[in-house]
């Protein structure tokens, strides 16, 4: 998709820039050195998202076919725009996870890593169609009880690709296809020759182009809401940050309070919602008519991140995956 990745360490020429655009005119070929990504990244590029996306943005604009890096802070990610017309949008707290944790060279090639992972992703690849789902920690577990049942030959079954998300909760991976989804497994990773945190940033951004197509509906019920999408993928809502500080905007500053109760139900209102949280804590504690049950426990959003908010005792007892 990018020329310039394969010109990152200062291999290749500048780009030329177009006419009208505001980025800085190139400077003299005495100053090039300056504006490489240093094969030693240093450790303060890497202090914060911020710091790291001022790090990528002065230096990428520089190689081959890109011509602009667009930072969303409330969304952590960058957008690289290439001169052909081709975008890219790559999320900043998993990289920088696997950067600090990296030295020299090591740095550098994974930063590399990080830029390119989906450049060679076709419409119709396995990874082009891997989306973000959300469990309970136990499912994993569940599961592998299950397999092992099924398989009597097989004591060691598959282990599921999985990142931890919030207490309790946990991101899986399933590669969408027409007619069922199949779980990641970490086979399929060494297959790839790609890590989880690698595979987290394909998912979400496959995860934005699905709901691009799908559409996100907000409906209301009584005193809290719920999301609408295809009656499938509503709990992966939970994974996209801009959605959710729209939500606090909406309401107040109030962190939003949900409810993931199955792969197709998520229920929410707000911290500051007394009689919407009641109502909430009522239909989490039901669970007898939801299938593919995820959680009735509330969480919080806030700053990013998921937090558990209350534990909901359920009056169904039976859970079913």
């Amino acid at each position: 998709m990018f020329n310039f990745l394969k010109r990152l360490f200062g291999k290749g020429k500048r780009a030329d820039m177009h006419r009208g655009q505001t980025f800085p005119m190139p400077e003299p070929d005495s100053a090039t050195a300056t504006k490489t990504l240093d094969l030693n990244i240093p450790d303060e590029a890497l202090q914060d998202e911020a710091a790291f996306a001022a790090y990528l943005q002065e230096r990428l604009p520089f190689f081959g076919d890109l011509i602009r890096v667009d930072y969303d802070p409330p969304a952590g990610s960058l957008t690289l725009h290439s001169r052909n017309g081709d975008t890219m949008t790559k999320f900043l707290s998993n990289a920088l996870l696997a950067l600090r944790e990296k030295r020299g060279a090591a740095r550098a090639q994974a930063l590399l890593n990080y830029l390119n992972m989906t450049e060679a992703l076709g419409d119709n690849s396995e990874l082009a169609k891997v989306l973000p789902v959300l469990k309970t920690r136990d499912f994993v577990e569940v599961a592998r009880r299950q397999m092992m049942q099924a398989v009597k030959d097989e004591p060691d079954p598959p282990q599921f690709v999985f990142l931890d998300e919030a207490e309790n909760l946990i991101k899986l991976f399933v590669v969408n296809g027409e007619t069922t989804v199949n779980y990641v497994m970490v086979e399929a990773l060494d297959n790839w020759g790609i890590d989880a945190r690698e595979l987290a940033e394909m998912a979400q951004v496959n995860l934005q182009k699905f709901l691009a197509k799908t559409g996100v509906q907000i409906a209301r019920r009584s005193r809290f809401q719920y999301v609408e999408v295809d009656g499938q993928f509503e709990s992966s809502i939970a994974f996209l940050p801009n959605f959710w500080a729209q939500v606090q905007e909406q309401s107040g500053g109030a962190a939003p309070i949900a409810a993931f109760l199955s792969r197709d139900k998520v229920f929410f209102t707000h911290e500051n919602d007394i009689e919407g949280l009641q109502l909430l804590e009522l239909i989490s504690a039901d669970l007898s008519d939801v299938s593919y049950v995820i959680s009735p426990d509330q969480y919080r959003w806030e700053n990013g991140r998921w937090t558990l908010f209350r534990r909901v005792a359920r009056m169904e007892a039976a859970i079913r995956h």
